[in-house]
Order: structure tokens, then sequence, then C-alpha cells
């Protein structure tokens, strides 16, 4: 987990990433609403925070890393923020967020189930849950392992274990990021060597180049609406009693 506390830091530090900035965007486009309350619990890096805030959102976070809160709490457009620590497996909801999202959250959580009966009691009437997991779990494996991942997710195991959500139903679920589905595949199954996500912040040239070249395939994938296979699974899940 210590890597994966270093890159939230890291991206900390900025407005812009080329997976969450484009993960962002999908999202947004994939939701029914456009405006209202919005809580991301597992916020990490706030990078979604600032996306949603800046196109109207009135926005909150919940983060379980206590680093992670200072930073963001720092940062100088979550100044009006509520940002607070805390364990999704803990915490109950009142039922007073439009939307609700928790990406690359539920994976590392060994009792996902519970995990989402709490997430979705921040959920209103009428309101949204998003989820982003890692998906496939043919692709699970050492990295895996390494960044604290129980699991990952096929499109119908984790449908299945939505069903248990009452008064929950499923608004849209998409696959999403071919291109590093295939970069994974190559990489863990094939290669058996870990993947440098360098690239995402780097201000080389190769590393320009590659943020560029992906960020017109995710931007493809957005016009689109999504993929058959990717590397993440969205899922949008209204609350209708």
């Amino acid at each position: 987990m210590k890597d994966l506390s270093t890159q939230q830091l890291t991206l900390a530090t900025s407005d812009y990433d080329l997976r969450i900035t484009n993960l962002a965007r999908f999202i947004f486009k994939k939701l029914p609403i456009k405006k209202g309350s919005f809580i991301d619990v597992g916020a990490g890096n706030g990078l979604f925070l600032k996306f949603f805030k800046d196109r109207g959102f009135e926005v909150e976070g919940i983060e379980l890393e206590k680093d992670q809160v200072h930073e963001m709490r720092k940062d100088f457009k979550l100044k009006d923020v509520t940002i607070r620590q805390g364990d999704i497996t803990n915490l109950h909801g009142d039922e007073n967020f439009d939307v609700v999202i928790a990406s690359d959250v539920i994976e590392h959580i060994e009792n996902d189930v519970k995990a989402l009966e709490n997430l979705f009691s921040f959920v209103k009437k009428d309101g949204y849950l998003v989820l982003t997991v890692p998906a496939h779990m043919h692709l699970y494996g050492k990295r895996d392992k390494k960044w604290g991942h129980y699991r990952r997710y096929d499109r119908d195991s984790l449908l299945r274990k939505l069903e248990s959500l009452k008064g929950g139903k499923v608004a849209s679920i998409q696959y999403w990021n071919l291109l590093g589905y295939f970069a994974y595949f190559l990489y863990e199954k094939i290669l058996q060597m870990p993947i440098r996500e360098s690239f995402r912040y780097k201000q080389t040239l190769g590393s320009r180049l590659i943020r560029w070249v992906t960020d017109v395939l995710l931007k493809g994938e957005e016009l689109v609406g999504g993929m058959p296979i990717g590397l993440t699974l969205v899922v949008v899940t209204k609350k209708v009693t």
C-alpha cells in the first residue's frame, strides 16, 4: 500500500491526471444528473472533488488515510470543502447525497457487500451510487496483491453483489480503458513485469507522448460510450425507493 499512498500524494499536487481526469469526465457523461450534492468516499488525491466542484456540484470527501486528508485540506481549490477521515466499513449515512462515488475503493475491502450497503446509505432517494473497480478477475496478479486488492470484478459478479442493495437499480454498467487492459495483460501475465505509471506525471518527451496518445484514445471511448472490455468497470446505481 506504500506505493499507492505515494502515488496519491504525488497526484494531490496536481489538477490533472491522465487516468483520473478522463475517468471523471466519462462518469460525468454517464450520470443522469449534472448538479446537486456529491460525496467522494475514498477521495484519495482530491481530483474527483475538484472535477465535480468545477462543474457545479456541492462536494464533500471522506478518506481513510490521514496524510491524504491533510494534503487535500491544504489545497487552495478545496479550501471550502468538508473533508474528513473515515473508514466506510464503519460508517453509515443519512441518505443526504445526490451522488456518492467510490472510485477504486471496494476492491480493498474484504467484506465488499457490507461496504456497498454502507455506501448506499449515503444516497438520497432518486440519487446515484457510482463505483469504479478494477475489471476482469483473470487479470488478478502480483500488482493487485501489492496494492491491497482482494479481488478484481467481472460485470456479472459485480451485478450480483449490487442486487443486495435494497431499492437499488443499475442505471448503467460499462468497461473503460481498452488500451489499459492490453497493457496490463502484457505486463502482468506475459512479461510478468511491474507497470511503471510514472508517465502519468513525468515531463519527459516520452511520457508526454504516451499521455497524448492515451488521452486521445480515452476521449474516443467517451464518445462511443465505453468498450466491451477494459481495465476498469464503471457502474451507476440509482436508489429508487
